[in-house]
């Protein structure tokens, strides 16, 4: 009996030994991925859009006649409100927040917007209302009122035409935002490296050949100017961007 117990408590420690190390080789690698990351420094990247860096991630604010509306809403409320600050930017004037999807460091600033309404694609309510878990036991939390966008939905605020496109594969609700038929807000669901399209960080995506789909629909859209992403920066030439992308 004795030996059961003691073969059985081996048993035990050699498993949770080897989830120990499987653990702590995807801390590593999602750290050393995470070093990869490139935000740009907080400024107007080019006429009415601006950039605001938190850490590793940017959101993005599209001027209007009377205010802004932002792409993603940063990773940590304080460091937004700081950056505004910085820029002589008010987030009482920011009308809308265009979330490209749920992950904490797209959507940690939301509540510093309190007269924005929270825009979130149809198909990413499963990653906060508990349906599906974002890695393992892991889920996503909004918390905060909201309204659902279907694909290929348009809305005009304040005179600027915003088209939401499904572009999933990061997460299975991943949207893009195509402001003014010229100004592509991509989140996480490409990468640029050296001016030219990448698919993003395998080990954050949710199903990258289902990314790499959403991606070559991107790069079928005709008169876009510039491809603006959440971790990677932003290119001036849609067409150079995508010139040599294959699926």
């Amino acid at each position: 009996m004795k030996r059961v117990v003691k073969r059985s408590w081996v048993g035990l420690g050699t498993l949770l030994g080897i989830i120990a190390l499987l653990g702590g080789a995807v801390l590593v690698k999602v750290y050393l991925e995470t070093r990869q990351l490139s935000a740009l420094e907080s400024r107007e990247i080019v006429d009415g859009v601006y950039g605001v860096k938190d850490s590793y991630v940017n959101l993005f604010l599209f001027k209007t006649k009377d205010g802004y509306i932002a792409i993603d809403a940063g990773n940590n409320k304080k460091q937004v409100q700081q950056e505004l600050t910085r820029m002589g930017i008010d987030p009482k004037k920011v009308s809308a927040v265009f979330l490209t999807h749920s992950d904490p460091d797209h959507i940690g600033g939301c509540s510093l917007f309190k007269n924005a309404v929270i825009y979130l694609s149809k198909a990413e309510e499963q990653m906060v209302n508990g349906q599906t878990h974002r890695f393992l036991f892991m889920r996503n939390k909004l918390g905060l009122s909201h309204e659902l966008l279907e694909n290929n939905q348009i809305l005009t605020i304040s005179g600027v035409r915003i088209k939401a496109i499904l572009t999933p594969g990061h997460t299975p609700g991943s949207m893009s935002f195509l402001i003014n038929d010229t100004y592509l807000f991509t989140g996480d669901s490409m990468g640029l490296k050296n001016g030219k399209v990448t698919g993003f960080n395998d080990i954050f995506n949710m199903d990258s050949q289902l990314q790499r789909r959403s991606i070559t629909q991107l790069a079928d859209l005709p008169g876009v100017k510039y491809v603006f992403t959440a971790h990677h920066g932003f290119v001036d030439s849609h067409e150079t961007a995508f010139k040599n992308w294959t699926e």
